[in-house]
């Protein structure tokens, strides 16, 4: 199988890419736990979280 990256071109042996094509196409397994909370925050509504946000990115 020949590949072309700009100007150099290389060759995937077969195999290779079919072994790679099969480990992609597995299905992932889940790592989150059942549960799982997100700590999602939102600058507008949360005024500490923005203001050390800000003091941060200040320094």
């Amino acid at each position: 199988m020949a590949t072309s990256t700009f100007t150099k071109q290389f060759f995937v042996d077969r195999k290779k890419a079919t072994e790679f094509v099969q480990e992609m196409s597995k299905t992932a397994t889940p790592t989150l736990l059942p549960d799982f909370k997100t700590n999602l925050a939102h600058l507008p509504q949360n005024a500490e979280l923005r203001n050390s946000i800000r003091d941060a990115l200040k320094k």
